[in-house]
């Protein structure tokens, strides 16, 4: 995607995550439909369905998360790839720390009735944003490497389930509300095609420091 359509697209994920935040903030009917009828999709509950994504959604803890992407970083840096290490691991924290300033900001409670056992602010959903961050990054990362259309396009097929598996997981767990997975969703690809259009100029700045070390 070139640097005028992360701009754009961007900037598009931000104003609908604008959007949605000033319904969360004022509790309209929208928002509440948004929730309700999430909620409403992840039924029926059952025993197995709750064990099941109580394990998967472990894997798109923010903690989990950060250590994996630890672990990609000093990959990259191993294979010579120093500013690419650099540039994936602050998309993922300084990112993170987007989050919690704005959980902290909100401080809307999470749902009733949970699930599992949970604490924090409920907007946006640290777990989606992570696990957006994240697979973006290894999309970026194992994307150059396909030689063969259906390669990047089972790739990609791939990456979403997963978003879509760690975002569902969320609200059936009841750890989250609807708005607070599509919330998380679009502040992540906003911070990703942002950030990336923001890249070449990075990477000049960064280059020197880090091929020193």
């Amino acid at each position: 995607m070139h640097k005028k359509a992360q701009i754009g697209v961007g900037l598009f994920c931000w104003i609908l995550f604008g959007v949605l935040l000033f319904n969360v903030l004022t509790k309209s009917s929208l928002v509440r439909l948004i929730d309700t009828g999430g909620f409403t999709l992840t039924t029926p509950i059952s025993e197995f369905k709750t064990t099941l994504l109580t394990e998967l959604t472990f894997m798109g803890d923010p903690v989990t998360v950060g250590i994996l992407t630890i672990g990609v970083m000093l990959l990259l840096w191993h294979r010579g790839r120093a500013t690419d290490s650099v540039w994936y691991g602050m998309l993922q924290f300084i990112g993170y720390c987007l989050v919690i300033l704005i959980k902290y900001s909100v401080t809307r409670l999470r749902p009733s009735l949970r699930l599992i056992d949970v604490s924090g602010y409920s907007f946006p959903s640290g777990h989606t944003f992570s696990t957006v961050i994240f697979t973006f990054t290894i999309l970026a990362i194992l994307l150059p490497y396909c030689k063969v259309k259906w390669q990047k396009i089972l790739l990609k097929i791939v990456g979403a389930l997963w978003i879509i598996i760690i975002m569902y997981s969320r609200v059936y767990l009841r750890a989250h509300f609807t708005s607070d997975v599509v919330g998380a969703f679009l502040l992540a690809s906003g911070w990703w095609l942002l950030a990336n259009s923001q890249r070449t100029i990075f990477f000049h700045w960064l280059q020197k420091p880090v091929n020193k070390v």
